[in-house]
């Protein structure tokens, strides 16, 4: 039998160096783990965070609400291309009015300008004189459409950059179209309904500066609008053939009446815009069907759709 003989170590053990190899050991062991899960997720397609990165990813998920996407639409280039072009329309429609009054459109008879408006006014010197009857009906026509636009730009027609319509209503009771015109160049469309509600609440009713926009969320004023509107339509067109030579020699001559019926043809073919404009506000139930009626309608047509809309809810007092 071979013997095996036992010698003793003589050396010492260093515990310092042999703990070292050891934490290194543990450490590439890890790193050798980490690197067989992640290469073995990728074959399967689908990547698992480890335990202390899913901690920090719930961590992060808790904290950070979902974002909720704008509620309002940004305007698009095309629609931003639209106004521009549509400002760059009216502005020279505007400005050509204007140059065409002062140079362009027949002044053969100031005086007589002058007192056709005495005579309509019923102001002057009582001596007899009637003013064209059909001219008559023309010019309180186009007095009878700036309080219609009044009730379509305010509030339907209130534009996004803040600029008041207002002013420009109040001047269209003495210049007509000219005075709307650059308030319709300016003006910009809400891009969310709920900055613009329609009907105007209750609250934009009250006070005495509000007297007209409550009565045109009244049956009241569109009435009479209307009952207006007809009695100058009857009396046109129920003149004589004399009586429209007599309108047509004067619009030829006449700088006051020439003007005076551009600017009703102005306001006429400007109007179903608008109204459609607050039609669509209002969500009025019957615009598909009565707006394009309505639209080739002048001055009747937005008489009675101011009748027919929807209503504002008026306090009780």
């Amino acid at each position: 039998m071979a013997q095996f003989t036992l010698q003793p170590f003589q050396g010492q053990f260093d515990l310092h160096r042999q703990k070292p190899k050891l934490q290194v050991h543990q450490c590439t062991r890890a790193l050798l783990l980490r690197d067989y899960q992640i290469k073995s997720n990728f074959n399967n397609k689908a990547i698992w965070p480890l335990p202390s990165a899913r901690r920090v990813a719930v961590r992060s998920a808790q904290q950070d609400p979902p974002a909720t996407p704008p509620t309002s639409t940004p305007s698009t280039p095309a629609s931003n291309n639209s106004q521009l072009l549509s400002t760059i329309g009216i502005t020279a429609l505007w400005i050509g009015l204007i140059v065409y009054a002062f140079v362009l459109a027949p002044n053969q008879t100031p005086y007589r300008d002058q007192i056709f408006i005495q005579r309509i006014l019923g102001i002057g010197e009582k001596d007899g004189f009637i003013v064209n009857p059909v001219y008559v009906s023309i010019f309180n026509i186009t007095g009878i459409y700036p309080a219609i636009y009044a009730s379509l730009l305010v509030p339907a027609g209130r534009s996004a950059n803040k600029i008041p319509a207002w002013p420009f209503v109040t001047l269209s009771f003495l210049l007509g179209g000219l005075a709307l015109l650059p308030y319709m160049a300016l003006w910009r469309p809400y891009q969310r309904p709920e900055d613009n509600p329609l009907p105007p609440p209750a609250s934009e009713l009250e006070g005495w500066n509000r007297l007209f926009l409550k009565g045109a969320e009244t049956p009241v004023l569109p009435a009479l609008l209307l009952a207006g509107s007809l009695f100058y339509i009857f009396q046109a067109v129920t003149s004589s053939g004399d009586i429209w030579a007599d309108y047509l020699k004067l619009f030829d001559e006449s700088r006051l009446v020439h003007m005076n019926s551009i600017d009703l043809a102005i306001l006429i073919a400007l109007a179903p815009f608008w109204m459609e404009n607050d039609a669509i506000g209002r969500n009025w139930d019957k615009r598909s069907q009565l707006l394009p009626i309505l639209s080739f309608l002048p001055v009747i047509g937005p008489c009675i759709y101011l009748l027919l809309r929807p209503k504002a809810q008026q306090q009780q007092q």
